[in-house]
């Protein structure tokens, strides 16, 4: 049988830790963030950034909402995701020896349990139980759906200048399933790379929607491994992004509730 979701039994069964707090955010003005390894430098009106990841990359610096990056980061610990009672939260904090507890929470949910077993319907001899094109729950099967260019270079070219920025660098952006929508193929190759995909996505949509407003309207999102297993479908809209943007959603508990079979 295809394995299905390996990395969601990976992320409610292993322990995970707090990120550790080099981290410095920067937020835009579009309610949109960048985590950097440490404080932007200004050069020629542009500001000099650096990725956790080692990379450099750089914005305007009109874009950044000072006030707000800079009382995220008061004291120069920056921000960090850390689990608090089960549940993933980003905070202001300070290096302190890292403390592993569990997903105990959500691990513990009856509909984190459901979806630890293959949900993957198998094709007979006959006529396949779901079209080739959807999955059980209805929705267009990503995994299957053509790709094709998405219709506007500008907006395809921003988003993965964007969505690289961000540090998601196993991208390419396609056609979605509805001209309002554009379709993200991202690798991801573990739980934690699977939840810094989805916040960048949702920051990525909110700064496309306010750079071309009426243009786009939402993501479809695959995400798979390098050796192609299913890790995650998700339709995000303005307000799903919005929720993840500001904190409203924990990131676990999104996945649980957004993710599509």
């Amino acid at each position: 049988m295809h394995r299905h979701f390996t990395i969601l039994l990976s992320v409610l069964m292993i322990a995970i830790v707090a990120i550790p707090a080099s981290a410095y955010t920067i937020y835009l003005k579009d309610g949109s963030r960048l985590i950097a390894k440490e404080k932007h430098r200004l050069e020629d009106g542009r500001a000099i950034i650096i990725l956790r990841n080692g990379t450099h990359t750089f914005i305007e610096a009109s874009e950044i909402d000072i006030e707000r990056t800079e009382k995220a980061n008061l004291g120069d610990y920056g921000t960090a995701l850390v689990l608090e009672n089960g549940r993933l939260v980003e905070a202001q904090i300070k290096p302190t020896p890292q403390k592993e507890q569990r997903l105990t929470d959500v691990a513990s949910r009856p509909e984190s349990r459901a979806l630890s077993r293959p949900q993957v319907r198998r094709r007979t001899t006959g006529l396949p139980e779901v079209s080739p094109y959807r999955i059980q729950s209805g929705a267009v099967d990503l995994t299957t759906f053509p790709r094709a260019p998405y219709s506007d270079m500008e907006i395809s070219a921003e988003a993965n200048r964007f969505l690289r920025t961000l540090g998601v660098e196993s991208v390419q952006v396609f056609q979605g399933s509805d001209p309002s929508r554009a379709f993200l193929e991202i690798t991801t190759n573990s739980e934690a790379a699977v939840f810094r995909s989805l916040e960048a996505a949702a920051d990525t949509l909110l700064h496309l929607l306010n750079r071309f407003p009426g243009q786009i309207q939402s993501f479809e999102i695959l995400m798979s491994t390098s050796n192609r297993d299913r890790a995650g479908q998700f339709l995000l809209s303005r307000e799903l992004a919005v929720a993840l943007a500001d904190n409203e959603t924990e990131i676990s508990e999104f996945f649980i509730a957004h993710v599509q079979f």
